[in-house]
């Protein structure tokens, strides 16, 4: 093709596209060193950054300039956290350093798209960066930002609302998030036909979701006996007080002496947990709640996350000493003893587990001993050792599997 047949406006268009990147290279490689680098600029319609990374420190020093001048631009844009919203951040247990960091944070990250990148100088040990962000446009930006935010926010809640569950939690913390960068102002909505200001409504929505969840606990056995009643359990029912009915998907953790675990109720709305085995004797209570730290997991990396205080409720276990016969029989080369040895011992080992009594016991310990000839003294009492003891035991209840294992666990 000739020179002369190409169209002006391509040959325009090719011009630019190929002098452009030239022009940013000379740009940024150019001996002549651009003012920004060492005189601040002072244009009042926007606000500057300039990024400075030194190679020896940083292996990615251009990058890293690039955020310290975006950080510079952060750090000029005054954030301020609404009286109400630092009441809801405290009740969360959170920091106003903390929640004001990340909301500067979320905010400048929003706004890339309105940062202006104006120019890169390099060096031979160093970067600089220059950006700059303009203040019109980003008030513009921030306006439409907001109102965006607002919109997810109460779509979160109509869904939490239409749809109680567990995810009900989960759209409450999101419609949080959402707002979280755009608290340096009350965000006023109107939602069912009334007025709130938006932080107030995800807060009372929160607490209301909370007080709306219903455990209700039951044990198979209120009364236990020691070691007689070896299996025992607790039932939770996981209710929705609106509207009566059990709901799935619920994180509740349970706490008994020495044991703390979580169970997520299941498709009908219950919890289920053996407790079989204690060998406690004295009453205990079982506390069982809500476990927001499982509820809002997907959540655990922001900052000042919204929450709420769990209700605990319980249940009292009620533990009473077994009554328990001893029949023992203690020889010394087959005549009895009169002074037995190991009747005392055992009585003393479990005095304080169940009660000793001669009549309608629930347990029967069964001693059968005797002493068997060796060829030496063992001492002046006894003429013979004690080779062995064989101990058997019943139970008028309920057979005892191992006596070994019930004094164990004791």
């Amino acid at each position: 093709m000739k020179r002369d047949s190409l169209n002006p406006a391509f040959s325009f268009y090719m011009y630019r596209i190929l002098f452009f990147p030239f022009l940013l290279v000379w740009f940024g490689c150019s001996a002549t060193v651009p003012d920004w680098v060492s005189v601040q600029p002072t244009d009042s319609k926007y606000w500057h950054g300039i990024g400075r990374a030194d190679k020896s420190t940083y292996a990615d020093s251009r990058e890293r300039a690039k955020e310290f001048a975006i950080h510079e631009i952060s750090s000029q844009i005054k954030v301020n956290i609404s009286s109400e919203m630092k009441t809801v951040i405290r009740e969360s247990d959170g920091s106003l350093e903390s929640a004001s960091s990340y909301v500067m944070r979320s905010r400048v990250k929003l706004l890339l798209p309105e940062l202006e990148f104006v120019g890169i100088y390099n060096t031979k040990d160093t970067y600089h960066f220059y950006a700059r962000l303009n203040k019109q446009k980003y008030r513009a930006a921030m306006a439409r930002l907001r109102e965006n935010a607002t919109e997810t926010a109460l779509g979160y809640i109509r869904d939490a609302d239409a749809n109680f569950g567990v995810h009900s939690f989960s759209m409450i913390q999101k419609a949080w998030l959402e707002i979280m960068p755009f608290t340096d102002e009350p965000i006023l909505i109107v939602y069912e036909g009334k007025r709130f200001n938006l932080y107030s409504l995800i807060k009372r929505k929160m607490e209301a979701y909370e007080d709306r969840i219903q455990l209700v606990g039951r044990l198979d056995k209120v009364r236990v006996k020691t070691f007689v009643d070896r299996e025992n359990s607790i039932q939770i029912s996981v209710l929705d007080r609106m509207n009566n009915t059990l709901v799935s998907g619920i994180p509740v953790k349970i706490k008994m002496p020495g044991k703390e675990l979580t169970v997520v109720s299941n498709r009908k709305g219950k919890v289920f947990h053996d407790i079989s085995g204690t060998s406690l004797n004295a009453s205990f209570s079982i506390n069982f709640f809500l476990d927001k730290h499982e509820l809002f997991k997907e959540f655990l990396d922001s900052v000042n996350m919204l929450s709420f205080k769990s209700k605990v409720n319980f249940v009292q276990v009620e533990v009473v000493p077994a009554k328990v016969k001893i029949v023992s029989s203690e020889k010394n080369l087959g005549r009895s003893l009169q002074n037995p040895i190991l009747t005392p011992a055992i009585k003393s080992a479990f005095s304080k587990k169940v009660e000793f009594v001669n009549q309608n016991p629930e347990m029967i310990i069964k001693i059968e001993s005797n002493t068997n000839k060796k060829s030496e003294r063992a001492g002046k009492i006894f003429h013979f050792s004690l080779m062995g003891m064989h101990l058997s035991y019943s139970r008028m209840q309920k057979q005892m599997k191992n006596f070994s294992h019930l004094t164990s666990q004791m």
